[in-house]
């Protein structure tokens, strides 16, 4: 849970027991609709402690999948670079390339014949 999410629920608890309290202080000196009115409203910061909950859960999930995703990634940039190095590898050299395959240099391991394209 965020700092900012314990502080609303601790705000949110002051609150419900401030409303609690008052409730109880009230019963029988105030109309009984006020009194029921305000025992009802007490219940709306318990639903929000309830929602600060379920969000930090999620935060929580959302987080644990993400860092699972980047292992992948992670995995498959591996494997890309592999890949990639393996096909630099295996290609031919330099002059071969920029001379339209016609020319090889010296030291190239796929050295042919001057009529084949390699």
């Amino acid at each position: 849970m965020s700092r900012g999410s314990r502080t609303l629920t601790v705000l949110y608890i002051a609150v419900a027991l401030w409303l609690s309290f008052c409730t109880v202080r009230t019963w029988g000196a105030v109309p009984v609709w006020t009194t029921l009115a305000m025992a009802v409203a007490a219940l709306a910061p318990v639903m929000g402690v309830v929602r600060e909950t379920v969000i930090a859960d999620e935060r929580r999930t959302v987080a644990v999948l993400r860092e699972r995703e980047g292992r992948r990634a992670a995995w498959r940039d591996v494997a890309a670079a592999a890949l990639a190095q393996a096909e630099v590898e295996a290609a031919c050299c330099e002059r071969w390339w920029t001379s339209c395959a016609t020319e090889h240099d010296p030291a190239c391991a796929h050295r042919t014949s001057w009529g084949t394209t390699a």
